[in-house]
């Protein structure tokens, strides 16, 4: 069964690879998807949250899940911001970013799982800043599950590594998944060159979501 955090469809991957769609696709369609939003640092399916971002005292915060749709509240030190005082207008929607229109935002960041106020680390409530807001892609799994919530909005090059990161774990399950080759004449075996720091199963995989990372300001 279909996730709304699945990145494409087992249909489609067991048709890649030749076999039914069963639940073995299912859980390497799963597994991709949750592996890649890993490797971006995101989450991609559409949803509604309310987040506590760092804002390290700027006129911009980074929220999670890009592209951003609405923001609904905006919650400074307990008090409801105006919608004038802050803009996703342009570009900043797709960066995920909020501005603030007049002042800065408040001097807040993350440490030990723990919302800070100062830059002295002084703990501080949860509320210090928090920004409800409805942002991410339509996925292909919500439209699986809900085919109202359609179209699907998550960029092609993001659903072909999801695509071909399942079909490298369905094809990998039992295998040494650092072996890139083997041969039976005079037995030798290769390994992958994992200096790069290559995450994925699927090389092709990792490079068609490098432009996807989001990359967090400190």
């Amino acid at each position: 069964m279909a996730r709304p955090t699945d990145l494409c469809l087992a249909a489609t991957v067991a048709a890649d690879l030749g076999v039914p769609s069963d639940s073995h696709v299912e859980r390497c369609v799963t597994a991709a998807s949750s592996a890649i939003a890993r490797l971006c640092g995101r989450a991609f399916e559409r949803a509604t949250v309310t987040e506590y971002p760092d804002s390290y005292g700027r006129p911009y915060v980074l929220l999670s899940r890009p592209p951003l749709v609405e923001v609904l509240q905006v919650m400074d030190g307990g008090e409801l911001l105006d919608a004038t005082a802050y803009t996703l207008a342009g570009d900043l929607a797709a960066g995920g970013l909020l501005y603030r229109l007049a002042g800065l935002w408040p001097v807040t960041a993350h440490v030990g799982g723990l919302v800070t106020l100062t830059v002295e680390m002084r703990q501080g409530r949860p509320d210090a800043l928090a920004v409800t807001y409805t942002g991410g892609y339509v996925t292909p799994g919500q439209v699986a599950l809900d085919a109202s919530k359609g179209p699907v909005t998550l960029p092609a090059e993001v659903e072909e590594a999801a695509i071909l990161e399942a079909c490298a774990l369905y094809r990998g399950r039992g295998r040494d998944s650092d072996v890139s080759s083997e041969s039976l004449g005079d037995w030798s075996v290769s390994y992958r060159d994992r200096s790069a720091g290559q995450r994925l199963a699927s090389p092709r995989a990792e490079l068609l979501v490098a432009p996807h990372v989001l990359w967090r300001a400190s």
